[in-house]
Order: structure tokens, then C-alpha cells, then sequence
């Protein structure tokens, strides 16, 4: 969701390009002194989100009927674009791109399509070409502006709400093959494990298991220069060893960056260890191939005051006031406890941390 799709980045240059173009037509157009600037402003966009749609065309000639409705769309904006002064244009706009952001949110969730940040893009400036087209101007019927505000405080903001929400909600409901869940990059692996993968794995989670069994003991977890990081009123936190961080020792079971304790009520629960690489972007030793995938949490959005608060950035990429976008470097659990997603995966089961509290 927060990519750009290889075969979308083609409509994303179509409609940079187009710009010069689109300013240099409203400045041409004989009738632009007698129209309102929120139709000129509307115009603009719509001439870009043309040239996208028209752009995408040649990346999606495979799929004729998504081709095609690329085409029809396209044309459709850049010829209403310059039809601003026929006395239907708005009525004619806000039903073209009122039917694209629905059809979109339609493909979407019918799985045609995946989001990208080409394709929020689009949308958002689809979105304000609405708003601009919907204002009401001075000189209209009065019946005109009061529908022209009603649909400007309800259409907008529903239309807005439907197509990120569908963007989101797919994104979190079927993720792209490298995405295990929202915010986390899975390392790329062969998809089933061989006999030597899985052996492999075993041994690291034995080695792993035997050398942080003294820090079932927190002390000994504190002694050795962990500390807890985050509020402890979380069900669980990562106490990270920052010598062994600085360090950038790889995959050493007798030194991993992190461990990770159950907060209960009769103090930390060991779960297991987490180890971390140095530099963002890059993987580490994948010794059990698909069972031992490395993962990257990106876009991630920290809350510093009140708590350190997380939670995942909204599909136009920008998180909640006063929060922070953060991405830190691959890592890789081991989980020493029961875990039904995996003694390797990204997460513990919340019911797992859960019964060990009430244990």
C-alpha cells in the first residue's frame, strides 16, 4: 500500500508531464476570465488524473476491460476538463468522478487491483477536483447552492471515507506476498522449507533457546545490560541490549539485540529473543529458509507523549497529530514459549500473553 507498483509508475510520470500542459490550456482558454478559479483549479486536476489513467493503459493491455476503462475514463476527464463553461460541466464532472472513485472502490474490493501510492494519489487529487467542483459561485440559483453545499458536506466526505477505507481494509485483509501483516516486509524465501531448512531451524531454535534460558531470571536479563523498552503497562515489551545493537552481531544465539518479557502480575515472563540487524533495509542469515524469515516493520507511527503509543500509518501515508513515522531494521523472533503462529513469526498470540498473566 505504501509502494509504488512497478507497472503504476508509469501513471504517476503521465501525469507530472501533463501538468505544464494542463496550466498552459487554462491560461489559453478563451472563456477563463468568465469562470470561477475553483473550476480552472478543478480542471488541472482533472487533466492529470486523465493523463494517469491514460498512462496505465499500456501496462495493463493484458487486462482488456481494465484497459478499456482506463481509456473511456481518461478521456472522459481530459475532455471535460476544457468544457468548463458549458452549463452542464459540473453536473457532468461530479457524476464522472463520483462513478471512478466508486468503480475503484469496487475493483478494489473484488480483488482486480491492489493499492498502491500511485493509485491513492489519484484519488486524493480526484477527491479535490470534486470538493472544487462542488463549491457553489456567486450568481448561481439558490437551489443550485444549497444542493451544491449539501453534496459538498455529505458526498465528499463519504466518497472520501469509502475509498480509504477500501484501500486500508484490503491492504490488511489480503497483503502482497512479501507483507505478513500491515507495516511488516517479509524477507523473500523460497515458499516451502527442505528437509536442510528445517533442520537448520531446529538447531537455531535450540541453540537460541538454551543460551537465554538464565534470563528467565530478569536480573540476570539486567545484569547483562537489557533494559525494557516502551510503557510496562503494555501486555508485553522488547528489552534491548543497545552494546550488543551498537555491535551488530548477526544471528548470535549467545547475543541477541533484544528479549521479550511478558508484563505480568508477578513481574517479566520470558517469551523469547529478538534479533535485530544494524541497517534498515537489510536482511539477515535465513538459515531455515520460509521458517526463518527476517521482517521489517516500516511506517509505523509512535506516539512519544502519553505512553509510546503505536499504530499503522493511514493509506495517504501520514499518521495521527503528533505521531511520528518511524521503520527500524529487520529482526527475527524466537519464541521459547507455545505460540500457535510459530516459534519464528513476527507476532506472539495475545491469548498466549494473556493466559501467562493469569497463569
Amino acid at each position: 500500500m505504501f509502494d509504488v507498483s512497478p507497472d503504476h509508475a508509469i501513471g504517476l510520470y503521465a501525469a507530472l508531464f501533463a501538468l505544464p500542459f494542463a496550466l498552459l490550456a487554462v491560461k489559453l482558454h478563451p472563456r477563463r476570465a468568465a469562470v470561477p478559479g475553483t473550476a480552472l483549479g478543478a480542471s488541472v486536476l482533472m487533466v492529470m488524473a486523465g493523463a494517469t489513467h491514460l498512462g496505465l493503459v499500456w501496462t495493463h493491455l493484458q487486462e482488456p476491460v481494465t484497459a478499456a476503462l482506463f481509456i473511456a475514463n481518461g478521456l472522459g476527464y481530459l475532455v471535460l476538463s476544457q468544457a468548463f463553461a458549458w452549463k452542464w460541466w459540473r453536473i457532468a464532472s461530479a457524476a464522472l468522478i463520483s462513478s471512478t472513485l466508486l468503480g475503484y472502490a469496487g475493483y478494489i474490493a473484488l480483488g482486480l487491483d491492489t493499492p498502491d501510492q500511485v493509485a491513492v494519489a489519484t484519488k486524493l487529487m480526484e477527491l479535490t477536483a470534486l470538493g472544487l467542483v462542488l463549491i457553489p459561485v456567486r450568481g448561481q440559483v439558490v437551489v443550485h447552492r444549497t444542493a451544491r453545499w449539501a453534496a459538498l458536506g455529505v458526498a465528499v466526505p463519504v466518497l472520501t471515507l469509502v475509498t480509504i477505507a477500501t484501500v486500508w481494509i484490503d491492504d490488511l485483509a489480503r497483503p502482497d506476498a512479501l507483507h505478513a501483516h500491515a507495516g511488516a516486509v517479509l524477507q523473500a524465501t523460497n515458499s516451502v522449507a527442505t528437509p536442510e531448512q528445517a533442520a537448520a531451524a531446529q538447531r537455531l531454535y535450540d541453540t537460541t533457546a538454551a543460551a537465554i534460558a538464565p534470563y528467565r531470571d530478569w536480573h540476570n536479563a539486567w545484569a547483562a545490560g537489557y533494559r525494557p523498552g516502551g510503557p510496562a503497562n503494555l501486555p508485553s515489551s522488547h528489552w534491548i541490549n543497545q552494546r550488543y545493537v551498537d555491535a551488530g552481531y548477526v544471528l548470535d544465539p549467545s547475543r541477541p539485540q533484544g528479549l521479550v518479557y511478558a508484563n505480568t502480575r508477578r513481574g517479566p515472563v520470558l517469551l523469547g529473543a529478538m534479533f535485530e540487524m544494524k541497517h534498515i533495509g537489510q536482511f539477515g542469515p535465513d538459515p531455515g529458509g520460509p521458517l526463518t524469515a527476517w521482517h521489517e516493520h516500516q511506517n509505523i507511527c509512535v506516539t512519544p507523549l502519553g505512553g509510546f503509543e503505536f499504530s499503522l500509518m493511514s493509506p495517504t501515508a501520514t499518521c495521527p497529530i503528533g505521531a511520528i513515522d518511524i521503520t527500524v531494521p529487520a529482526m527475527l523472533h524466537v519464541w521459547i514459549v507455545q505460540n500457535p503462529q510459530g516459534p519464528f513469526a513476527i507476532d506472539i498470540d495475545s491469548k498466549v500473553v494473556k493466559a501467562i498473566d493469569q497463569a
